[in-house]
């Protein structure tokens, strides 16, 4: 589907033209597709281009200056994948979540939004949950985004504790092996 959708003249129409495959809220289907709608939302939601409200809005507060982030054929900003910033600018992200939405004292995403973002919202088939675009990890009462290739921000709010990986791997179990082995045991010993 997502080379269909990605030589597509209208991704966005592309999905949501696409037939339901079940009832909805009935079985979990990660779909970065639907992710791409939601970067179409907040434009239309803003008045301006996803890419330039994150870089406002959220970027510049952070420090992050250098980024490259994708866009479909009508110059939307992919939401799904295609965004790439450095391993120190993720970590950035998952620090701004694991303090509830603030950096240097300033709210920069509503705190209401980032408990509810990540919490399970619905099961998957996998040990992990999902949440508003987070995976939840309830071994460690955690909360990760994954991205291709390893590419990890893993959260762990008890033990103030922000991982970060771009890992060149098919899959992320691999990661979550060393942050269950050795990093958690690690940083609990301290």
């Amino acid at each position: 589907m997502y080379r269909e959708m990605y030589v597509s003249s209208d991704w966005v129409k592309f999905v949501l033209d696409r037939p339901m495959s079940a009832q909805p809220g009935s079985q979990f289907n990660y779909c970065s597709g639907c992710s791409h709608v939601l970067s179409a939302v907040i434009q239309q939601k803003v008045g301006m281009n996803t890419r330039d409200f994150a870089q406002k809005e959220l970027f510049a507060p952070l420090g992050i200056s250098s980024f490259n982030w994708g866009a479909d054929s009508k110059g939307l900003s992919i939401g799904g994948w295609g965004l790439q910033i450095t391993p120190r600018d993720m970590a950035k992200l998952g620090y701004l979540y694991l303090h509830n939405g603030t950096w240097d004292g300033k709210q920069i995403v509503s705190a209401e939004w980032v408990r509810t973002a990540t919490q399970k919202h619905v099961g998957t088939d996998s040990q992990l949950g999902y949440g508003y675009q987070w995976w939840i990890y309830p071994s460690f009462g955690a909360y990760t985004a994954l991205g291709l290739y390893g590419q990890t921000i893993f959260v762990v709010p008890e033990l103030k504790l922000v991982i970060v990986t771009t890992a060149a791997l098919d899959g992320h179990d691999e990661i979550f092996q060393l942050i269950e082995k050795y990093i958690v045991p690690a940083t609990q010993k301290t």
